[in-house]
């Protein structure tokens, strides 16, 4: 006698992976040729037949079933389409094989596990990051593009590849922070080399991708974060702080404008992919995983706030104006730079007040000015904006100096 059925409405079986065994698999997995795939148990015997109950499971299901994310009764008990087949297996060759519907429901007590039992799979440690993050040394990320329907196993190439470009070019901007460099310069080969990112594999349930970046030994002696592993934090820190329009803002003028554009764009890419959720799972060698997530209905609210973000400029620029236009009521001035046609309508910050009371259109004086960037949703666009922090004529401005 096979513990496998033959010739049955189950298809031509294969095992995928026995966990438990007593003189044959007891509690095991199984596919058809059709790739549908089963947790099996045997439940029972008589004299003349064993039972067994075979419980349908989808390819996402059976991620969770394995990686110890459901309880191996409720496998049995709370089947996603709320039945079980009930398979009879003759002792005596010759006899045919008797397969039955079951619902949940009606499984007898007596034939489902007990509470608290889970599958031990021998491919858990290979889909844990943290185990395979370890393992290799290397910073993984799950990066999982969650959509309306919950089993999708492709999605547009077009619209993945903003994605993950645009993902790179934040990953890469914030490198640049977190290095110290100036963010007016081009991001050097050797910050883009530590930030590189590449995907190692792609799963269902919506899709997923596992994403995966070198860990060099200058970055980490496996005594803090690696570069890399600073970089992701970042971005998960940007992803988790949603629209928050008090810590988003402030946490973007820390990643300097770079970032925002950067990010901005990786947003928008999410927007035309039509996903319902981003969940990102991150493990780092040595490290608990962390988990970023973002809805959909908040990553419009998230390029808002970004758009009405002012971001400083690293450095105040400090310039020879001369007055075109001051308005007392509005606290603005329009200020000419000297010897060129630019001109930079300000806000008069506090500061600068006493400094304007008696601004004469004649007079060459110093100004210093604060710049702002604000992003716009149209990609690669920003507008500038200008605080007038100072203004001295510039003969007092040279004594000063002196």
């Amino acid at each position: 006698m096979s513990f496998l059925p033959e010739r049955t409405i189950l298809g031509q079986l294969e095992i995928i992976e026995v966990y438990d065994f007593y003189d044959k698999p007891v509690l095991f997995s199984c596919k058809n040729k059709s790739g549908l795939i089963f947790i099996v148990v045997c439940v029972d015997s008589s004299d003349f037949a064993e039972i067994w109950l075979y419980a349908p499971v989808s390819s996402s299901r059976f991620q969770s079933v394995i990686k110890g994310d459901v309880e191996l009764r409720h496998i049995f008990a709370q089947t996603e389409d709320a039945f079980v087949y009930q398979v009879e297996i003759p002792y005596e060759d010759g006899i045919n094989v008797i397969v039955k519907n079951v619902e949940c429901n009606e499984i007898p007590d007596d034939y489902l596990p007990e509470l608290g039992q889970f599958i031990q799979s021998e491919f858990q440690n290979s889909e844990n990051i943290e185990v395979v993050s370890r393992q290799k040394r290397r910073e993984i990320i799950d990066f999982v593009l969650k959509f309306p329907d919950k089993d999708i196993q492709e999605a547009p190439v077009g619209d993945l590849g903003l994605i993950l470009s645009s993902l790179q070019e934040t990953i890469d901007a914030i490198g640049q922070i977190k290095s110290g460099r100036s963010e007016s310069h081009i991001i050097p080969f050797e910050i883009k080399q530590k930030t590189q990112v590449v995907m190692s594999s792609v799963f269902s349930g919506s899709f997923g991708m596992r994403l995966e970046g070198t860990v060099y030994e200058e970055d980490s002696l496996g005594l803090g974060e690696s570069f890399l592993g600073q970089c992701f934090k970042e971005f998960i820190q940007l992803i988790n702080l949603g629209a928050n329009s008090e810590e988003l803002p402030a946490k973007l003028n820390i990643l300097k404008k770079k970032t925002a554009f950067k990010y901005t764009e990786f947003l928008i890419s999410l927007t035309r992919i039509g996903i319902s959720k981003l969940q990102i799972n991150w493990a780092s060698p040595g490290h608990k995983v962390q988990v970023g997530e973002i809805e959909q209905e908040t990553i419009s609210k998230v390029i808002d706030v970004i758009k009405n973000t002012k971001l400083r400029a690293e450095t105040e620029i400090c310039v020879k104006v001369k007055l075109t236009q001051i308005n007392y009521n509005t606290i603005t001035t329009t200020l000419q730079e000297v010897g060129s046609r630019k001109k930079y309508k300000c806000s008069i910050a506090d500061s600068a007040i006493k400094d304007v009371e008696f601004i004469r259109k004649d007079s060459v004086y110093v100004a210093t000015i604060q710049e702002y960037a604000i992003v716009s949703t149209v990609l690669n666009k920003e507008k500038h904006e200008y605080e007038l922090l100072s203004l001295k004529l510039e003969a007092e401005s040279e004594n000063t100096q002196a």
